[in-house]
C-alpha cells in the first residue's frame, strides 16, 4: 500500500461512519414505525392467545432491533460528532486536496523521460 492508497482509505472510513450515521437514523425510525403500528394493533384488534404471543413477539423482536441500532448511534455519533467538527472538517478537505495533489504528481512521475545532463552521455544516446 503506498500513500495515495492509505490516504484514500482513510478517506472511505470517513465516509462510511457518515454513512453509518445516516443509516442509523433511517433505520431507528423505521423500526419506531413498526413498533407504533404493533402497539396500534394491540389497542384496537381484538386477540386471542395465538395473535397475542405473536404480536408480543413482533414487539419484543422490535425493540431489540431498535436497541441494536441505538448502540451503534451511540458508538457512531462520538465519532460523527469528531469528523464534522471544524478542525477535523478542515483535515478531511485537507487530505482530500492533498491526495489529489499526490495523484497528480504520480501522474507525471509515471510520465517523465530523463535527459541526459553530460555531454558524455548526450553523444551516446545519439548514436
Amino acid at each position: 500500500m503506498d500513500a495515495i492508497e492509505a490516504g484514500e482509505t482513510i478517506l472511505r472510513c470517513i465516509d462510511r461512519i457518515r454513512e453509518i450515521y445516516a443509516d442509523n437514523g433511517e433505520r431507528l425510525s423505521e423500526v419506531d414505525k413498526e413498533i407504533c403500528d404493533v402497539m396500534h394493533l394491540l389497542e384496537f384488534t381484538p386477540i386471542d392467545i395465538q395473535r397475542g404471543y405473536s404480536l408480543a413477539k413482533q414487539l419484543q423482536d422490535a425493540r431489540r432491533e431498535r436497541r441494536a441500532i441505538k448502540d451503534s448511534c451511540e458508538l457512531t455519533s462520538i465519532m460523527h460528532k469528531y469528523l464534522t467538527e471544524g478542525n477535523s472538517k478542515a483535515f478531511t478537505n485537507g487530505l482530500i486536496n492533498q491526495l489529489n495533489g499526490a495523484k497528480k504528481r504520480k501522474a507525471q512521475l509515471d510520465n517523465r523521460i530523463y535527459t541526459p545532463r553530460s555531454k558524455a552521455y548526450q553523444t551516446k544516446e545519439e548514436e
